[in-house]
């Protein structure tokens, strides 16, 4: 099951926290969760309450150890092993770590860089618009399709691997304890995230990268709409707004591709949907818009083959990555150019107390990462950054520089003994909880006692605000609240 929690796990300051399970009768029985936990067979189940150690630990009932909450929602022992167990911390540690049964290897690799990377004369893209040797082409554009396969999927894993560290210390950012229990795993990932880079690099040409950053530059061309080729689109005015279309669709296609621009000429029959079944003049046609398509090619591969001076450039990973309910992981988000460079340059990434990925690019794919939006945020270094030596990830623990969330920071203690919460603390509130986004009784020196939501208490926090958490709108009792009374003309008759 994902995430199970073993009894080898260091609580830290959490050790000995009381927690109420369910059990049968036997002292060794197991610890459940809940008391509809169905795996508790015993019709006589029992709620007890027990110390939380390495024996507790070791009793737990793996289903509710993977999807129950052993904890009260809102505290800091529910935050500890909501982000452990699960799709959490202890699922990451176990990933990208050794290939398997999908990973490819160097040798499969390094065949497909080549079919890739042989010309596209060789390697038609739509081989059924070639009139000679078709049984041949058909098996050159399979075996392109079956290179392509393995980039994407080389590409896609390097990616998940990426994302996956950035999860993974980012969870551990929460709980500085258990850095050193997770070092021999952390340096299994990083060493695994080298070997996919290495492999990706192969299948990626600088090349093309630098051709998507020039079409991205382009400029809108002037295009022979009065030519005689193109009268089946309509008057010079309509042949005009289809081709700047067909150039507008080139253009897209080529600036976020990791494929040489020939491979995108098929575009040009998307000049045909408007024709019909109209087939008069449509191959002049269709031959002078490959031509008209190919001076294009020719400028991007003209800029591509220029010298270009290199240029460091940072993109820092986005906190919300360690999210579970974010939606779509981090490389899911990234289109193929971005997520090509970030494999082709990175030169190291820097993994604490922000995740840093530093890229050693060339001039224009520098401008473009700063100039343009993209899924990450790119900016130029600072000077302490631009000053460390160029390396790969850095994977092996550092000491903690604060103590993370521990016992005190939400309502799991009295409140004279809370501690001040941060920002840090209230993403690992949101991340661990689904209805974290709630009112919260906070206290501050300077604004006393209060009542806000969590995103008024995150803004806060980042403005340099400091306070303690008094208690969640969930966890207030109902002591509090004086029963509502109907007034006297709101009262129904019997």
């Amino acid at each position: 099951m994902y995430g199970q929690l073993t009894s080898d796990v260091p609580l830290g300051p959490f050790e000995g926290t009381t927690i109420a399970v369910w059990s049968g009768q036997g002292k060794q029985a197991k610890l459940h969760a809940t008391p509809s936990c169905s795996y508790l067979r015993s019709a006589r189940g029992i709620e007890r309450t027990v110390h939380l150690d390495a024996a507790v630990v070791g009793r737990m009932c793996p289903q509710c150890g993977t999807y129950g909450s052993w904890a009260r929602p809102g505290t800091g022992l529910a935050v500890l092993l909501d982000t452990l167990t699960g799709l959490g911390l202890l699922y990451e540690l176990d990933r990208f770590r050794d290939p398997d049964e999908d990973t490819f290897d160097d040798e499969e690799v390094r065949h497909a860089a080549a079919v890739l990377y042989k010309p596209v004369a060789d390697n038609p893209a739509v081989p059924a618009e070639q009139d000679d040797a078709e049984d041949d082409e058909d098996d050159t554009w399979e075996e392109r399709q079956e290179a392509q396969r393995v980039r994407e999927s080389v590409l896609r894993q390097w990616g998940g691997a990426l994302a996956s560290m950035h999860r993974t210390h980012r969870q551990l950012a929460l709980f500085p304890w258990l850095r050193a229990w997770a070092g021999a795993a952390l340096e299994a990932k990083a060493g695994y995230l080298r070997v996919l880079q290495e492999q990706a690099q192969l299948l990626v040409a600088e090349r093309a990268l630098l051709a998507a950053t020039a079409a991205a530059a382009m400029t809108e061309p002037d295009v022979p709409a009065d030519e005689p080729a193109f009268a089946p689109l309509g008057d010079p005015g309509e042949a005009r707004r289809q081709l700047l279309s067909l150039w507008r669709r080139w253009r897209s296609a080529v600036e976020d591709s990791w494929d040489d621009p020939q491979q995108q000429t098929y575009v040009v029959h998307h000049l045909t949907d408007t024709m019909g079944s109209r087939r008069k003049g449509r191959d002049q046609m269709l031959e002078r818009a490959r031509a008209v398509v190919a001076s294009w090619e020719a400028d991007v591969r003209a800029a591509a083959d220029e010298k270009h001076g290199e240029r460091v450039v940072v993109a820092r990973l986005p906190h919300d990555a360690t999210e579970r309910s974010s939606g779509r992981s981090l490389v899911d988000r990234l289109g193929e150019w971005e997520l090509g460079v970030l494999a082709s340059y990175t030169a190291a990434v820097a993994w604490e107390p922000q995740s840093v990925i530093t890229v050693r690019v060339p001039e224009p794919v520098a401008v473009r990462l700063l100039t343009q939006h993209h899924t990450l945020s790119y900016s130029e270094p600072e000077t302490a950054e631009a000053e460390q030596p160029t390396a790969q990830s850095q994977p092996g623990p550092r000491p903690a520089t604060g103590s993370g969330v521990v016992p005190g920071v939400f309502d799991d203690t009295p409140v004279h003994s809370r501690r001040l919460v941060t920002g840090e603390h209230l993403r690992a509130l949101r991340a661990a909880m689904r209805d974290a986004e709630q009112l919260y009784v906070v206290f501050s020196v300077g604004s006393g006692l209060e009542v806000v939501a969590l995103s008024v208490l995150e803004e806060r926090c980042a403005a340099g605000w400091q306070g303690a958490i008094i208690a969640s709108a969930s966890d207030l009792p109902d002591a509090l609240f004086a029963p509502r009374q109907p007034s006297p003309d709101q009262e129904e008759s019997v």
